[in-house]
């Protein structure tokens, strides 16, 4: 039973990576599960993979949370194949009424997650800011295009992935940024199976890398950490704003469709799940 909560959390995770603004890390930080995958994901290191070798292929397993990890990308990868055509066409067709249930789902996450550490030092607030500073510098500036191919699309994998582990750094809009979420959703869609390795040999190679990283700080500086990536999730709102007219944020009053009923009770409704979620991961 736990692994297929766990399942269907790694499905949420990927549903929000298929949105460029929303972050898969993010969904892991609100159904509590954020530090264990970081944990688990580092613990795959050379030491296992002599456990490995030699024949000792239970405690490897055990030393990744393998079972808990398995759940979690078999999640995340069911709900790329199953979601990416509907993801698609809510943002086509109902774009203002999508953008206001992420945006209502970010912004109270990183408000909970705030009050959740409160800040006891006046560093943490400093934090904050940078957190704040640099997603809206992530999630607003273009990034440079990749070269063309097939190592492009490897890099895409690299850098797109520590995107989707960080609370709301959007894997999908790093991907518009440098270039090539058209061409991943695309290869996702008409089953392309050689692109999709190759971009997955490149997210592997980064999240092994990056993993470490994020382990040490959530180890050492754990309160600084979090309003980091508290600040990151606030400072991306910026690229969820509902209303927008040619990709030019606007006024919700001079929207020509506002929906203003409709899309604040959508981010009421997100954040009363994110507040839901919080609460059962305190109680558990």
């Amino acid at each position: 039973m736990v692994l297929i909560i766990t399942y269907f959390k790694g499905m949420l995770m990927g549903i929000a990576d298929l949105v460029p603004g929303v972050s898969g890390g993010t969904i892991a930080l609100i159904t509590g599960i954020y530090q264990r995958l970081i944990n688990a994901i580092a613990a795959v290191n050379l030491a296992n993979l002599k456990l490995v070798l030699s024949g000792n292929f239970k405690k490897a397993w055990q030393q990744i949370d393998g079972w808990f990890l398995l759940a979690v990308f078999i999640g995340i990868i069911s709900a790329i194949f199953l979601f990416a055509g509907l993801i698609k066409y809510l943002l086509a067709s109902h774009a203002v009424l999508t953008w206001s249930f992420f945006f209502g789902l970010i912004l109270v996450s990183a408000l909970l997650l705030i009050k959740q550490n409160h800040p006891s030092h006046w560093a943490n607030s400093i934090f904050l800011v940078i957190g704040v500073a640099l997603g809206y510098v992530l999630s607003t500036q273009n990034l440079g295009a990749l070269p063309a191919g097939h190592i492009g699309i490897f890099l895409a994998g690299c850098i797109a992935i520590c995107a989707m582990i960080l609370p709301g750094i959007s894997g999908s809009l790093i991907l518009i940024l440098l270039g090539k979420y058209v061409t991943l959703v695309s290869a996702v869609e008409a089953r392309e199976w050689s692109t999709l390795l190759l971009f997955a040999l490149g997210c592997l190679v980064g999240l092994l890398i990056f993993s470490r990283l994020l382990k040490w700080l959530l180890a050492r500086h754990y309160k600084a950490t979090m309003f980091t990536l508290a600040g990151l999730m606030l400072g991306t709102l910026f690229r969820v704003w509902p209303w927008h007219v040619a990709a030019i944020k606007i006024s919700p009053l001079n929207h020509p469709e506002p929906q203003l009923a409709l899309s604040l009770l959508l981010m009421v409704l997100a954040g009363v799940l994110v507040w839901l979620l919080f609460k059962l991961d305190q109680k558990k």
